[in-house]
């Protein structure tokens, strides 16, 4: 996979020698990726993990007791390794409010890193008051986007654009449905994100080869959900995981369901809607994210129960749940202990699994990996 990021340089300086923008953001699944690609730029997710040297690298800018995954970014920009060296393409950076370590890494890559910032805040409710603070927040970063631009970003634009990122989210969707090894899904989904609806015609291809066929380690395996944080580029949990014998069914984080589901019916689409309401209507539709309190672990919950109960019938098979917390992320561990009461009580038997990047890390691990999966 490291060669996907020599690859990736090359394609995105082809777009700054077109006159695009890179704008890059943190893992967020309610950045308008749709008015960026309409105004012409490209966005760039950063969705890669870390070791303990980027870890160590970021001290001098936050604390060790910082979220791990926050850590890695700051370390990318500190280090600058040469695998990475497409990150100094980015013309902008996004500072945005997923969470508290997600607003204080974004401003300290935008300050100590001499990379210009755009805000871009989201409530963390989801009800009629956040929508209409949510269409504030998008006309305003419209206006920044078009003055970047030096032109409007035309209504025709931002629909094509919509309808592009709703057709690249049901191909995701139907990846992370698809019965093939947890690895195999995650890479080609992860490579997905960094290229953006360009990479479509490679997820149908994809989806083809395998859509009639399993990939199932075999009928022996251990199948769990993966829920809670992301995993990232270049880490190896989903690794450590079928080493153990298991295999990870679906993804239930951003990087999956919580990105793919975000998905427009047709009649949506075809209406006479504004384009801009179209993306405020997927934020208001989107039950699988984090910031829907205050149903979202209610949400999460059901989602989980639903799929234990589809996949009991298919398959004649149980499945466990991983709920994969990034060491100090309070955004997802705040929750783990309720999840995991609420899901026991259900039957439902569920690991919290919480751990940094350091290669310390891998045997303890693959010990409670392993204890778990014996269990199921």
């Amino acid at each position: 996979m490291m060669e996907l990021l020599l690859d990736y340089y090359s394609i995105l300086r082809e777009k700054k020698e077109e006159g695009k923008k890179i704008i890059a953001h943190m893992a967020h699944d309610n950045i308008p990726e749709e008015l960026i690609d309409a105004a012409g730029f490209f966005p760039l997710n950063m969705i890669f993990a870390g070791d303990d040297e980027l870890m160590n690298s970021s001290h001098d800018y936050l604390p060790p007791s910082t979220c791990s995954y926050v850590q890695s970014c700051i370390g990318l920009f500190s280090q600058k390794p040469s695998n990475y060296r497409f990150l100094d393409l980015i013309d902008y950076f996004i500072v945005s409010n997923h969470c508290v370590s997600n607003i204080c890494a974004s401003e300290i890559i935008t300050k100590y890193f001499s990379i210009p910032r755009l805000d871009f805040y989201v409530s963390y409710t989801l009800n009629q008051n956040a929508v209409k603070y949510y269409k504030l927040e998008l006309l305003e970063f419209k206006k920044k986007l078009e003055k970047i631009k030096n032109s409007e970003i035309k209504d025709e634009d931002l629909l094509s654009s919509v309808k592009k990122y709703n057709a690249f989210k049901k191909n995701l969707s139907k990846v992370n449905a698809m019965s093939i090894k947890g690895k195999e899904k995650l890479e080609i989904m992860q490579k997905a994100i960094l290229y953006g609806p360009s990479f479509v015609p490679e997820l149908v291809k994809f989806i083809q080869k395998y859509e009639n066929q399993e990939t199932l380690p075999s009928n022996n395996s251990k199948d769990v959900i993966l829920t809670g944080c992301s995993v990232f580029f270049n880490d190896y949990l989903v690794d450590l995981i079928e080493e153990s014998g298991g295999n990870v069914i679906f993804f239930d984080s951003w990087i999956g369901d919580a990105y793919s589901s975000q998905i427009l019916s047709d009649d949506v689409l075809n209406s006479e809607k504004n384009p801009l309401d179209l993306i405020v209507y997927r934020f208001l539709n989107n039950k699988s994210g984090d910031h829907s309190i205050p149903n979202y672990l209610e949400n999460k919950i059901n989602k989980i129960e639903k799929l234990m109960v589809d996949y009991k019938k298919s398959k004649s098979k149980n499945l466990g749940v991983i709920n994969h917390i990034i060491k100090f992320c309070d955004h997802i561990s705040i929750s783990s202990s309720f999840l995991k009461e609420r899901l026991q009580e259900k039957g439902i038997q569920i690991l919290n699994l919480e751990r940094d990047y350091s290669r310390s890390a891998r045997g303890p691990l693959e010990t409670r990996i392993q204890a778990f999966l014996e269990m199921l």
